[in-house]
């Protein structure tokens, strides 16, 4: 029964000035209607939400020969801001290569033959959450392994304390170990991590990294061989793209109404040294003429064997040529070794646009 309707066919009933008959009659509608049943609200309390289970370990390399062939893995369920939480049932542990390592329910492994990223799981599900972290194991039969006494990371391009890469770039990470009279320990487990991802991400195994944005973040290296920990960070650089750039000239309307060639987009960040590709998309001539075009040079690395692309400074109206079937007479390219702003503009249509160069990584934010 509704509340509103009922309590509206009671009026009638209750004397004029009377407060308690009023007040009866509310309390009988209330009666008559239905129970309602209040959810309680959503908790919005992060703090002690069950947000992630993590392994004490998550790169190992052991050996079938004893005492290296086993380990102990604890799982442990934290909050977002990583905090331990406490009180919550055992996780569950599982190996999925049985034939080269198993787990027993409280976490102790026992690898059985030699093998490469055999993967341990830990789950814990608590009400609908369900986290798991994993664990890659490398397996070796050597009797007396080397003992692991550094563990430094470098990108694939060489050595330094920082390192570099333009938006368009991928790079690989490499941990090289060694043992404490420098000689080089060989394949070994490693986990790779990304402290902002928000910058690059990073595969855990490979450690192939992928740019997301301009910035600086720091990349870590972690090995457990045969019970030694070791570990290294790379503080590395994400710099503005500076290869395969393209601006595209469209037709476009103005705000007369008319349809004019323009460019898209018509403003880029580029790094030190980019080659920019200007793609004509139409049939009908367009220039690039810029303010100062002074520094602006040649795309020496594709020049020599696309000739339409050779050239300094401003560039010549040009059109798509639709015998073309590659598609290479449509396009144009310069480089942009100077850091600064260039302003360009086609002449012909009185579009504009603009292209910033970065002293990366100095501009780097």
């Amino acid at each position: 029964m509704s509340l509103s309707v009922t309590f509206s066919s009671m009026i009638p009933r209750v004397r004029r000035g009377s407060a308690w008959a009023a007040a009866a009659a509310v309390l009988l509608a209330l009666g008559c209607a239905d129970d309602v049943t209040v959810a309680p609200p959503p908790s919005t309390d992060t703090s002690q939400m069950y947000w992630a289970l993590t392994l004490n370990y998550h790169a190992l390399t052991m050996s079938t020969v004893a005492p290296y062939d086993t380990i102990r893995l604890t799982a442990t369920p934290r909050t977002l801001d990583g905090t331990p939480i406490t009180g919550l049932p055992a996780p569950t542990f599982t190996s999925l290569d049985l034939d080269r390592a198993n787990v027993t329910a409280d976490g102790l492994v026992r690898v059985l033959r030699t093998g490469t990223n055999i993967p341990v799981v830990a789950t814990l599900t608590v009400g609908n959450l369900r986290h798991a972290d994993t664990v890659l194991i490398n397996v070796t039969n050597t009797a007396s392994p080397p003992v692991l006494a550094a563990l430094s990371i470098q990108p694939d391009t060489g050595a330094g304390e920082s390192a570099k890469m333009a938006m368009n770039e991928y790079k690989t990470l490499t941990a090289r170990a060694t043992a404490s009279d420098s000689t080089p320990i060989v394949g070994l487990a490693v986990y790779y991590t990304s402290l902002d991802k928000n910058v690059a991400t990073v595969d855990r195994g490979t450690g192939l990294v992928r740019p997301v944005r301009p910035g600086h973040v720091r990349m870590t290296a972690t090995a457990t061989a045969y019970g030694v920990t070791k570990s290294d960070t790379l503080e590395l650089t994400v710099g503005y793209p500076t290869g395969g750039i393209i601006i595209q000239i469209v037709p476009r309307q103005n705000g007369s109404g008319q349809v004019v060639n323009g460019f898209d987009p018509d403003s880029i960040t580029v790094g030190r040294g980019a080659i920019v590709f200007f793609q004509n998309t139409t049939s009908a001539p367009t220039d690039v003429t810029l303010d100062d075009p002074a520094n602006v040079g040649q795309d020496d690395r594709d020049c020599v064997f696309f000739p339409y692309f050779c050239g300094t400074g401003n560039i010549d109206a040009w059109a798509r040529d639709p015998a073309d079937e590659t598609g290479l007479s449509a396009v144009r390219a310069r480089s942009f070794p100077v850091p600064g702003v260039y302003i360009y503009h086609s002449t012909l249509f009185g579009t504009t646009g603009t292209i910033v160069v970065v002293n990366d990584p100095d501009d780097i934010p």
